[in-house]
């Protein structure tokens, strides 16, 4: 079995989500149905717990555990989880890299994206089992006229401040998440006067969308070659491992075509050397493994099958150099615990060298997020 003592000291996870829905302002919308802003904090915590219990909609589409959203997810959840990782890797995790989740409401509330971004960095990271924090990526959406603003007052508030993340996924099946209902954004006028912020700040563009939008991203690296842009979630193939939604990845031929559409758009990507692919969202219900929002997959031996063919793609298009790991926990935690995800990764690539290995799972992120 492949490990990664000796290779590196630790693993660098790129892709963690930590939030309190009672303290993210993004969050207290589902429980707007007891109080009002002003005065949701004076509820008892067990009591905006059960006022919440209702799934949503949007979870719905999204196939994640209801649970997740309504749990707080903070760094000694995360150092709990972290804990069975020497086992099967050989090394602990650590550092992390904060990404802010912004799954409900208008991401280009700076206001609440700068609440979560204070709640993190007064987490207890560095001791305790709890890895480092060593970097946050906010939310934020670049054709908001004080998309700008709200950058500078996060990077000034915090210099862990790397990245901004922008969810602008749309998909022709009304029953998988939408994030943008418009096409073409990435092209127009708004857009790139906020990205403007993006490329003068240095800050890496983390791009959240569907695998059939990926094309739009080649005129955005050419147009940006020094800004790093992030691929999230291996480019979100939906649908390609079975049925989503109402229809998506429905059959053997539709499934074949979403992935030949999906390896012409990476293969298409890794001639731009800016855009690196973040290898993350591995064990997410919107790939298809099953209608169910936990339990979909047996073991790492399945979840090593399924991903091999679009992690090995990966690898070899973009070069050891443009892929980085991470976990997505606690959303994937339901289908895959972080062990199993980082030993199923280790089963396909293990294979590969240690020069991969160390890329995947720590050089590359430490290069791109400064840590």
């Amino acid at each position: 079995m492949v490990t990664l003592s000796g290779v590196i000291p630790g693993i660098v996870d790129a892709h963690v989500h930590f939030y309190d829905p009672m303290r993210s302002t993004w969050a207290l919308s589902r429980y707007a149905r007891v109080a009002t802003m002003p005065l949701i904090k004076r509820f008892p915590r067990p009591a905006l717990w059960v006022s919440g219990m209702t799934t949503r909609r949007s979870e719905m589409r999204m196939m994640i555990d209801p649970s997740i959203v309504r749990s707080p997810y903070g760094s000694r959840q995360y150092g709990a989880e972290a804990a069975g990782v020497r086992r099967v890797a050989g090394v602990g995790v650590s550092s992390v890299v904060h990404m802010e989740s912004h799954w409900f409401g208008d991401s280009s509330d700076a206001a609440s994206s700068f609440a979560e971004t204070r709640y993190v960095v007064g987490l207890p990271f560095g001791h305790n089992g709890v890895p480092d924090l060593g970097a946050l990526v906010i939310a934020g959406d670049p054709t908001h006229a004080d998309f700008g603003a709200s950058v500078d007052e996060q990077m000034r508030y915090s210099p862990l401040v790397r990245g901004v993340r922008y969810k602008w996924a749309r998909h022709s099946d009304a029953q998988v998440m939408q994030w943008r209902r418009e096409p073409g954004v990435l092209s127009t006028a708004s857009f790139l006067r906020g990205f403007e912020s993006i490329a003068q700040n240095r800050l890496a563009f983390h791009s959240f969308a569907y695998s059939h939008q990926l094309g739009e991203l080649d005129f955005l690296a050419r147009r940006f070659p020094e800004t790093t842009i992030v691929i999230e979630h291996l480019g979100l193939p939906v649908g390609v491992f079975g049925p989503v939604g109402s229809g998506a990845g429905a059959t053997a031929a539709a499934r074949a075509e979403i992935l030949n559409l999906w390896k012409e758009r990476m293969s298409m990507l890794a001639a731009r050397p800016n855009i690196v692919v973040k290898v993350s969202g591995l064990a997410l219900g919107p790939l298809g493994y099953g209608r169910e929002t936990a339990g979909n997959i047996g073991g790492r031996d399945i979840l090593a099958e399924m991903i091999g063919p679009l992690v090995l793609h990966v690898v070899d298009r973009f070069g050891p150099e443009r892929v980085m790991f991470g976990s997505d926990m606690p959303i994937d935690r339901p289908n895959a615990s972080l062990d199993v995800v980082i030993g199923a990764l280790l089963d396909v690539v293990g294979d590969r060298g240690e020069h991969l290995l160390a890329h995947l799972f720590a050089e590359n992120a430490k290069r791109i997020y400064a840590i």
